[in-house]
């Protein structure tokens, strides 16, 4: 952790489907007997501290209630990380969360928004609560026009939305705003990066990307949508965003309180056109990004259209995301997180080891 650990030992979450060699241990995901197995291997181990990456849906039980049989069993000192806070989530929720914070040295959240729903909804002491940004990848620099040359994109004004694919992006909604859109702008290409969230994949297989793809063939815009649907490693991922002139996260989930997809794209400069998420409303604040209503599409037409359509405003939106992007870089979140897990452990100087217990 740029150099503030000697190690890190990682810890995946594995389901049936979703198997990982390149970790220090393993938890099978429906096995309440394998989480307490993980505690004491890193109760063994030469560890100074834990950092839990706490989500929903991919813990094992009710809610992801087998993590707690995590948490209670681990002797030295835990720090939470929660990517989903709800401010009324159901009792059994509530009950785990609250249990994850008594037992926390300390619990991060990626927005102050997020914070005060800890505070206020779930009674965590604000002593306990840290407000650390979710980190990026930023470019050495930016190329747009190398970027479109190299995917032979040159040609197009490209809109994008990426990240594991379901329901939840309201990418309908994106893909019905071009009819409004490529009257004026037929050049204009909508870019869908990401293979399907293996969860959704699991359940309901690829239905949901076959019913955007049918979408764009009756609107008869399926010239102006290209589907890439695969996993991208990170350069190649950069070179797709650095070809974007609009980002858009048109998401349905009211309550999402953090979305690496959404830093990302601000890490690269981009004007961003998004939902007012509670995660969305605090980071595109100071002009960082425009907002359209929820569900519709032609909200979302009309701020492209202003973003395209008036040179200063765009110039505006991504010199103060580029901005942004330069405060939560992956290397300065690093910094954070090191002060936080010697403040966990109590102690000064470098860390020995950590433990990350994730998503595989």
């Amino acid at each position: 952790m740029r150099g503030h650990v000697d190690r890190n030992v990682v810890v995946a979450i594995e389901d049936d489907a979703n198997r990982n060699n390149n970790t220090s241990r393993t938890i099978d995901q429906h096995s309440r007997r394998s989480y307490v197995s993980a505690a004491n291997f890193l109760n063994e181990s030469d560890i100074d501290v834990v950092s839990l990456q706490h989500e929903f849906g991919i813990f094992g039980g009710e809610w992801g209630e087998y993590v707690l049989d995590f948490c209670r069993n681990i002797k030295g000192p835990l720090v939470t990380t929660f990517h989903t806070v709800l401010r009324n989530p159901p009792e059994k929720a509530r009950q785990i969360v609250r249990e994850i914070c008594q037992i926390s040295s300390a619990v991060v959240v990626t927005i102050e928004s997020a914070a005060k729903i800890l505070e206020k909804h779930f009674g965590v002491n604000v002593d306990k609560i840290v407000v650390i940004h979710h980190g990026a990848s930023l470019p050495d620099r930016l190329r747009r026009d190398y970027a479109k040359r190299a995917l032979g994109l040159r040609n197009h004004t490209v809109l994008a939305t990426f990240g594991l694919i379901s329901a939840g992006k309201g990418i309908e909604y994106a893909i019905k705003s071009l009819p409004y859109l490529v009257k004026e702008r037929p050049d204009l290409l909508y870019l869908v990066i990401g293979e399907t969230h293996p969860e959704v994949r699991k359940h309901e297989g690829e239905a949901y990307r076959e019913k955007l793809t049918s979408l764009a063939r009756r609107l008869g815009i399926d010239r102006n949508v290209l589907f890439v649907n695969r996993y991208l490693r990170e350069e190649e991922l950069s070179l797709y965003l650095q070809a974007v002139d609009v980002y858009v996260a048109p998401y349905l989930g009211k309550e999402q309180v953090s979305s690496g997809t959404l830093t990302l794209a601000l890490g690269h400069g981009k004007a961003v056109i998004a939902t007012p998420t509670i995660f969305a409303k605090e980071i595109l604040r100071e002009k960082r990004g425009l907002f359209c209503k929820f569900a519709n599409a032609r909200s979302i037409a009309e701020c492209v259209n202003r973003i395209l359509g008036h040179s200063k405003l765009r110039q505006e939106l991504e010199g103060n995301a580029f901005k942004y992007g330069q405060e939560v870089g992956w290397a300065r979140v690093a910094d954070q997180y090191g002060d936080l897990f010697r403040s966990a452990m109590r102690v000064r100087g470098t860390l020995t080891e950590t433990a990350t217990v994730s998503e595989a």
